[in-house]
Formats: structure tokens, sequence, C-alpha cells
């Protein structure tokens, strides 16, 4: 009897197993057929006195089962009156499934292609949004959570008047295949939300903490700065 127990124990959890195998396979199957759209759950920004606007988004993908491949971000610029003075799009890396992404970037390069040479046209509201192509889709085990381990050194201000961050990044493992990892310090306000950020491409080696400074020139006062990582393919948003 006891032996009879035991079997129909292990046939019970073999097809446990299998149901759950089963319905996984089903949700991936699903999810890679209509995903959902990634999302900027928070941005900030700021502008330069040429025009130029840095900015930093949190970008994230709620799929459990797929990375968003070749990522775009929308950035459009609008004067006082609500009319566009500049409106450009910016290739990101992938969108590991089940993860959050920090990327920080510089826009506005267009703003002044009509303007005249003693003329900086600078934006009242920027906008944002992130979009993944049609087929830009594809099925993965891996997240983004637990992989980076971010030592922070502190800020200091240098001699030309911008903040040096320094630190070291590990990767506990190569994501995506990348041999380069990109950090990002987002600037945040007392309400904790960003208001900016810089970023830097350093070489990583899976186990092994790499260095890295990050200057950030024209700042904004903040209240408190975060210093994420993500892998960074060699071709990534070229």
């Amino acid at each position: 009897v006891a032996s009879a127990k035991a079997v129909k124990a292990v046939n019970d959890s073999k097809a446990a197993k299998e149901k759950a195998d089963a319905e996984a396979k089903a949700k991936a199957e699903q999810e890679a057929a209509n995903p959902a759209e990634l999302q900027i759950v928070d941005s900030g920004w700021f502008v330069a006195d040429n025009g130029m606007v840095d900015f930093a988004v949190e970008v994230q993908n709620p799929n459990k089962t797929v990375e968003a491949v070749d990522p775009v971000i929308e950035v459009v610029g609008k004067d006082d009156g609500g009319n566009v003075i500049f409106d450009e799009t910016i290739e990101t890396p992938g969108v590991l499934p089940d993860s959050t992404y920090y990327y920080s970037y510089v826009a506005g390069s267009t703003a002044n292609s009509s303007a005249t040479s003693t003329e900086v046209v600078k934006p009242a509201t920027v906008e944002f949004a992130i979009t993944t192509p049609e087929g830009s889709w594809k099925a993965t085990d891996q997240t983004l959570a637990d992989v980076y381990t971010v030592q922070d050194k502190g800020t200091t201000d240098t001699q030309f008047g911008a903040k040096e961050f320094t630190g070291t990044v590990t990767a506990s493992e190569s994501l995506d295949g990348a041999t380069q990892s990109r950090v990002d310090v987002v600037l945040l306000d007392q309400d904790g939300n960003i208001e900016g950020g810089f970023f830097k491409i350093v070489d990583t080696e899976p186990g092994q903490a790499a260095d890295y400074d990050i200057y950030a020139v024209g700042a904004p006062q903040f209240a408190s700065y975060a210093v994420y990582a993500s892998p960074w393919a060699e071709d990534a948003a070229e």
C-alpha cells in the first residue's frame, strides 16, 4: 500500500509539473504573439544654455517571457504655445522581461535647425514615448534582476564646474551577450521623482568590478541620486 501511494505521489507530482510546464509554454506563446507594450513610468529633464535637453526615463517591461529587442524612445519638445520645436527618436538597447531599466540621453539637436545663429530655442515641455517595432520581440528566460551590483563612491565638484560621480559596477553574468554595460546616474528631486540623468559605457567582465566616472555638466540642483546598470551590446543604439 505504501509503495502504491508513493508511486501515485510521484505520478501526481509529474502530472502537476507537466501541467505547469504546459501552462507556462502557452503563456509564453501568447506573450510572444501579443506582448504588452513597454511603459515609461517616470521621466525627467532639464535644458542646457544651448537648448539641448538632458533627460532620463524609467522603462518597465511588464511581460514575463519576452524581451523588447529594438525599442525606440520618441522625445518631443514644445514651446509655450504648444508648437513642436524638435521631435527626435532614439534607439535603445533591448529591455529584458519583468525588468526595469533607466536610460539617460540628450535630445534637442534639431531645435535650432531653422533658427538664426544667435537664437537659442528652449522647450517649455518635453514629452516621452517608447515603442517596439513589430517583430522585435523574442522569448528569453533572462531578466535584469540581481545581475548588477553598484558600489557608489559618491560625488565631487570638479575644477571646471561639473559634478563627478564615481564607483564600481559588477555584473554577475553576461546578459544579451554584452561585454559592456551602461551606468546611469539618475538625479532625483525631494519626492524621489526623476529630474534628469547622465550615463557612461564601461567594459565589464562577469564577476569583476569595473570602475566608472561620470561627469555631469550643467546638472540642476537635486535632492538625491541613484545609480543603475544594464547590459550594453557593442552594436546597441547605433
